[in-house]
């Protein structure tokens, strides 16, 4: 994922009251955030890069050069916006843009998220030259233009994907970091296991593989999820799309990632299974559905002598993995798998079973 690229130019904004001031031309003034305007633009802007004085210089945005602070919206939520002081103080523009926040998809990472507005030179300053915005995970902020891009995108739009980055930084996707693969039910609606074997997506990646780093993706997916939800009436799939294409959602996986910001994936389910082996040296088998990626396991609590575990492929009997009381596997594309006891002697047994 891209993060913020937090420069001193930043530090040197708060400290420099010695020199002469320069000549300054009118102070710009902030627009509205808007819903509708989501699908403005091309949508080819790039994040920012993080370096090592970033995450240092990030303090500055809280503080430093700016006006703003905690501030309510209408539903009571609480979120933290400040400003560049380039733009003249207007309290109503904080307290829209709260408004605005609170109308898309989100859950409780709303208030653990700091947001700065600042002019686009300023933050190309802060994010690098060519950067429409960028998300520092550590310090959990977002810098973001008050003005759209020269290309038309829009300024809603840049905010807007920058927030999916934090909604997958607050997400657990385990055993892969949601920040880097997305969130667990859009991860398995988009194959992203299977497409990283295949080398067709490339987490993390910031450099050449960008726009197939599925979590540029994944913020991208949540930017239309919401554009979607303003304005469907009007919402295509030719709507632009700040990534490859071939991640561009389907309904079925904006419908998985509007479930994992209302109701987020946090740990594998676990099943009790209990049954007999009737004759020696014969199976049990039972049918599970694994409609997400990730790892499963299953554990032999108690069995005759001699008992093992397997977990198999249903449709050929293929042994995936095997234990005397445990197994594990790592599902990847696979929407349906079989558990076999297999006893020595004749006897009860029972087992646990965790799956994504």
């Amino acid at each position: 994922m891209r993060r913020a690229l937090l420069l001193a130019a930043f530090c040197i904004a708060a400290g420099s009251t010695g020199a002469a001031a320069a000549p300054q031309s009118p102070p710009r003034r902030l627009s509205p955030f808007e819903p509708s305007a989501l699908q403005g633009g091309v949508r080819a802007f790039r994040d920012g890069a993080v370096s090592r004085t970033g995450a240092r210089r990030i303090q500055a945005v809280r503080s430093a050069a700016s006006w703003g602070g905690l501030t309510t919206a209408s539903d009571g939520e609480v979120v933290q916006i400040r400003v560049s002081d380039t733009y003249p103080v207007d309290p109503t523009i904080t307290q829209g843009l709260a408004d605005f926040l609170i109308q898309l998809y989100h859950g409780a990472e709303l208030s653990t998220v700091g947001i700065y507005i600042a002019p686009l030179s300023e933050v190309e300053t802060i994010c690098g030259a060519g950067s429409g915005g960028c998300y520092d995970p550590d310090q959990q902020t977002i810098v973001a233009p008050g003005e759209n891009l020269p290309d038309g995108t829009s300024k809603e739009t840049v905010l807007v994907h920058e927030l999916g980055h934090h909604v997958a930084r607050s997400r657990v996707n385990l055993p892969w970091t949601a920040e880097d693969w997305g969130t667990k039910r859009w991860a398995s609606a988009e194959n992203i296991c299977a497409r990283v074997a295949d080398g067709t997506a490339f987490p993390g990646d910031e450099g050449s593989k960008y726009f197939l780093n599925p979590g540029e993706a994944f913020a991208e997916s949540y930017r239309i999820l919401n554009f979607q939800k303003q304005a469907w009436a009007t919402w295509t799939v030719l709507t632009p799309f700040n990534s490859d294409e071939s991640f561009y959602p389907s309904a079925a996986a904006l419908d998985a990632l509007r479930l994992d910001v209302v109701q987020p994936w946090t740990a594998p389910t676990v099943t009790a299974w209990s049954g007999r082996v009737a004759t020696a040296r014969r199976t049990v088998k039972r049918a599970i559905a694994t409609p997400l990626d990730g790892s499963m396991s299953v554990k032999l609590t108690r069995a005759p002598a001699g008992a093992s575990i397997s977990i198999v492929d249903p449709r050929n009997g293929a042994v995936l993995a095997k234990g005397t009381r445990r197994a594990s596997f790592q599902v990847c594309g696979r929407r349906n798998l079989a558990l076999l006891v297999k006893t020595k002697k004749p006897g009860a047994f029972s087992a646990l079973y965790a799956t994504p």
